[in-house]
């Protein structure tokens, strides 16, 4: 994995985000799956399974604009490092209250520190990257973030099954648990992160400019294209995680085959990521953000109609179609931003993220009631189609950007490219 940088010397920071992504996303990826069976087995109610999704995005989103305020201020080694120590604060509240308040609670604590640690990293990247390809950066960032999504749902289902009296119904006390010692290995990390930001002097607005208020963000040209094609991307892959339970238990396939199927959909993912650079530079963003949302957008509309093995030739669909687009809309992204506020942009990102996270699980909880699995997965592949015609009709030199040759040959260099 690579994300060397003029700016960054030494160019060992890129290791330690790494570290700090994967186990980070493994833990997350886990503790949303047990939070979604617990719900299940707790109430039974497929609208409550939402109700947790939308808590959990509900915190993030309060949360959103001041934690990239916050990065621009201190840094985001310090905010990541104290956005996964209340991460860890949530799994042992659910481990202490095994019911519904206690989920909920849970659901608070994970949906604020995660968003701290997610937009922290984005920063970092960002900051760190400076003079280097903010698709091959993002792309690495990613790719690791991809390898904790592979490795946790596996991980923490194989250890509720342990101790569970059938495959089909988990013990969650025991995957929760194991999300725990997950969030504990991506806390160190943020120490050598704190030295390399020493290193790269902070950017400071232009005298007189404006403070980066989510209204200012909002106004800056193309940035709310990029903000919603992000938000349905990021929605897609949050409603798949919660409710593929509701598909398994539909179709009797055990949550050990849940993991194993979220875990080929993040291998897919990580491989569509490798030559990154290389993609943009022969294709554009444009291009590939169409193509990659439209194979996803026919993969969801077949998956309810799958059984489980029919599902992994859609899951690995769904990997390669989600693959892509994460980087490349934070690159456009980053190339829409100016240097000083880039926390508060990635920040604005996730409060518009979150928005659609409190919304949109409920809306398709309230239709999943009545019309039943199918529903679910057409409703997000419409949801995702929207995305595909704003990409489609935006006209910006940002997202028409080809990667220039020197990023091509960086890429190509790279042992894991992400």
């Amino acid at each position: 994995m690579r994300v060397d940088s003029p700016s960054a010397p030494g160019g060992r920071w890129q290791w330690a985000i790494g570290v700090q992504a994967a186990g980070s996303q493994a833990a997350w990826q886990g503790i949303r799956l047990m939070l979604a069976y617990q719900a299940l087995a707790e109430t039974g109610s497929v609208v409550f399974v939402g109700v947790v999704a939308a808590v959990i995005a509900l915190a993030g989103l309060l949360v959103s604009i001041p934690s990239g305020r916050l990065i621009d201020r201190f840094g985001g080694a310090r905010v990541a490092f104290a956005g996964m120590a209340v991460s860890l604060l949530s799994v042992v509240v659910v481990l202490v209250a095994h019911n519904v308040v206690g989920l909920l609670i849970c659901s608070v604590l994970v949906g604020a520190g995660y968003l701290h640690v997610v937009v922290a990293q984005q920063g970092m990247v960002a900051r760190l990257s400076a003079g280097s390809s903010p698709d091959e950066a993002f792309g690495t960032l990613t790719a690791a973030a991809s390898i904790g999504q592979l490795i946790g749902p596996p991980l923490v289902t194989m250890a509720a099954i342990v101790w569970a009296a059938d495959a089909a119904h988990p013990n969650t006390w025991a995957g929760s648990a194991a999300c725990g010692l997950l969030f504990l290995v991506s806390l160190p990390p943020s120490f050598r992160l704190r030295r390399a930001e020493r290193r790269v002097p902070a950017p400071r607005p232009a005298p007189g400019a404006p403070a980066a208020s989510l209204r200012t963000v909002m106004r800056m040209p193309g940035i709310m294209r990029s903000l919603v094609v992000g938000a349905a991307m990021i929605v897609t892959v949050d409603l798949l995680g919660s409710f593929i339970p509701v598909w398994a238990i539909a179709n009797d396939v055990p949550a050990d085959a849940v993991g194993w199927l979220l875990a080929l959909r993040a291998l897919f993912t990580i491989s569509s990521r490798f030559g990154i650079a290389r993609l943009v530079a022969r294709f554009g963003r444009k291009v590939l953000l169409i193509g990659t949302l439209s194979l996803t957008v026919v993969a969801l509309i077949a998956f309810p109609f799958s059984n489980v093995w029919w599902a992994i030739p859609i899951m690995m669909a769904i990997g390669v179609g989600l693959g892509l687009p994460q980087p490349l809309t934070l690159a456009w992204m980053s190339s829409l931003a100016p240097a000083h506020a880039r926390g508060a942009v990635f920040g604005a990102r996730m409060t518009v993220n979150r928005l659609a996270q409190v919304t949109l699980p409920l809306l398709v909880a309230s239709v999943a009631g009545p019309a039943g699995v199918v529903a679910v997965f057409w409703v997000t592949a419409g949801i995702l189609a929207s995305s595909v015609f704003v990409v489609a009709t935006t006209h910006s030199a940002a997202l028409n950007e080809h990667a220039s040759p020197d990023d091509v040959d960086r890429d190509a260099g790279s042992p894991e490219s992400g």
